[in-house]
């Protein structure tokens, strides 16, 4: 029994492995660990990677410039991006501008802001989640936010309703439906509310949602958050931003093959 054998006939009480088996199970055990790496790279190409969001918590920088309540508050700046920052309060809320002394609440006007504030931003846009503010003159007022009167014909957008704050780097994921019960509480809170969509070249793009009374959308989205949607409105850009003026939920419908 200890004697010679065949190649490939294994006894298992004997300590040296026959030369083909051995050649064998090397073969097959590299074999396993370049499927599982193949199988693994794969995964990692077809899964969504998250957001490029940033949020710098804790850091809380001094900014400066003009106030524009359009229909949400953001601040222009001399430095900062075209169509400038929008203004969050901390937290699951909005910023309450009208609050302030000597602030008028007819949406357009501007003012002179001094604020202290945290930096939220991706590549779609910017935002500042604002700690203490203090306002100045004023700048300029204009007349409440109105859809414009020719904005051209109603169309249908496919995406996403987001919060903006989530959705620009303060929680990651910050859409689909593992965020929708928190996208909600922000937006009832005041927090933008933005559809996300796709370009035709494949690049997210945000399209900020007006009421057509010229107030920002709220409540009446809360049912259409974090799914796939189509709302249709009237598409209109202003300061290098995209607003969908809608006529409330129901210019919003479950996207085509889903459910809502």
């Amino acid at each position: 029994m200890t004697g010679d054998r065949p190649d490939g006939f294994y006894v298992g009480y004997v300590d040296e492995t026959p030369p083909g088996i051995r050649r064998f199970a090397r073969r097959l055990a590299i074999g396993l660990v370049a499927l599982t790496a193949a199988i693994g790279l794969c995964l990692a190409l077809l899964l969504e990677r998250f957001d490029e969001g940033v949020f710098e918590y804790g850091t809380v920088r001094d900014y400066s410039g003009e106030l524009v309540v359009d229909p949400n508050p953001r601040l222009i700046t001399a430095d900062g991006p075209a169509d400038g920052y929008l203004l969050v309060a901390v937290g699951k809320h909005g910023l309450d501008v009208d609050a302030a002394p000597g602030l008028p609440s007819q949406s357009g006007t501007s003012r002179k802001i001094d604020l202290e504030g945290t930096l939220i931003r991706n590549p779609e846009a910017a935002m500042l989640e604002v700690h203490s503010f203090e306002l100045s003159e004023q700048v300029g007022e204009g007349g409440a936010a109105e859809a414009p009167d020719s904005p051209g014909d109603a169309q249908t957008l496919t995406g996403e309703i987001v919060d903006t704050k989530c959705y620009l780097g303060a929680m990651k994921p910050g859409r689909g439906k593992p965020h929708r019960d928190c996208a909600s509480l922000c937006i009832r809170g005041g927090i933008p509310a933005a559809l996300l969509v796709r370009t035709k070249s494949g690049e997210r793009q945000l399209v900020h949602l007006m009421h057509a009374s010229g107030r920002p959308v709220g409540p009446e989205v809360l049912d259409w958050v974090g799914q796939p949607v189509e709302v249709t409105g009237l598409l209109h850009d202003e300061d290098d931003r995209l607003f969908l003026v809608i006529f409330g939920a129901e210019s919003i419908r479950a996207a085509a093959g889903t459910r809502s």
